[in-house]
């Protein structure tokens, strides 16, 4: 049966049985639960955790892949450690590659962006460091975006006579525009933490310490909330902007069962008692 209101070729979540442990340590990315969170966060400083660092594409997929399959895992955190994000791809394989082989790299790079935007399940992007080319592209395709204090942002393509890929094409107009985005991919200009929280490219900038502390606790708080909402809130903004038509018929095809489900009867009944619902994501 499909998900209601989910536009026909959308990504389907795999199915797989058993629990996981709370702690997972690959070679190149870190899974760690916590709760209802789980955190995925990329280990490969000598290539500022390029996305072409083996293992780090792979890694990240087994992770989103097991928050969707996990009823009880509500919400992820992305996050680089040794103070990067992610500098994207790799230039020297990129430059070495055949068109062939640049198609066949971004074909499966596709479904890493294509995991998070499909997800029903929020996934927050705690970016200290750089976040250039694709590591930008890996961040704001999350649906919020905290930048520490020395988090940099850059759509850097052009200065090596490249076009923008990662999704960003739909990923950075619909965080700031298309004018502003046309000046991002063709200046290529850097942003840090402030300014990107200005201009809507981050949605929360921690002026001191370091992004992911504030992710996680924010993380927290949306993973006690009502997670089925959010996912048809996450549908409806992936295919914005919508005519008036289309608006209409996808609340037609989605708020009936919300209003009809166990969390809004919850959250009308904590309403009225004068209490914080208890969501259940039912």
């Amino acid at each position: 049966m499909s998900t209601p209101g989910r536009p026909k070729g959308e990504f389907r979540n795999a199915k797989h049985e058993g629990t996981p442990m709370s702690t997972e340590i690959t070679t190149t990315v870190h899974t760690e639960r916590n709760g209802s969170v789980l955190q995925l966060s990329i280990d490969a400083p000598a290539a500022r955790n390029s996305l072409s660092t083996p293992g780090v594409l792979e890694g990240l997929l087994a992770g989103l892949e097991r928050l969707d399959a996990d009823a009880d895992l509500h919400c992820a955190i992305i996050t680089g450690a040794g103070g990067s994000f992610s500098a994207g791809g790799d230039l020297r394989k990129l430059s070495q590659g055949s068109e062939s082989d640049v198609r066949h790299a971004m074909q499966r790079t596709a479904w890493l962006y294509r995991r998070i935007a499909m997800s029903d399940k929020l996934v927050i992007a705690a970016v200290d460091g750089p976040a250039f080319g694709a590591g930008l592209g890996l961040a704001i395709c999350c649906d919020l975006v905290v930048a520490g204090p020395t988090a940099r942002f850059c759509c850097a393509f052009v200065r090596v006579g490249a076009m923008p890929d990662a999704a960003l094409f739909w990923s950075l107009p619909a965080r700031v525009g298309i004018a502003q985005a046309r000046r991002l991919m063709l200046f290529a200009n850097e942003i840090d933490g402030a300014q990107a929280e200005a201009m809507g490219l981050a949605d929360q900038f921690v002026a001191e310490g370091s992004a992911l502390p504030a992710a996680q606790q924010l993380a927290q708080r949306l993973s006690h909330g009502p997670t089925r909402a959010y996912g048809r809130i996450k549908a409806g903004l992936r295919a914005a902007p919508m005519s008036v038509d289309a608006a209409l018929a996808f609340q037609l095809d989605n708020a009936p069962g919300l209003f009809a489900s166990q969390d809004f009867r919850e959250g009308a009944n904590a309403f009225f008692e004068k209490r914080k619902p208890v969501f259940q994501g039912r």
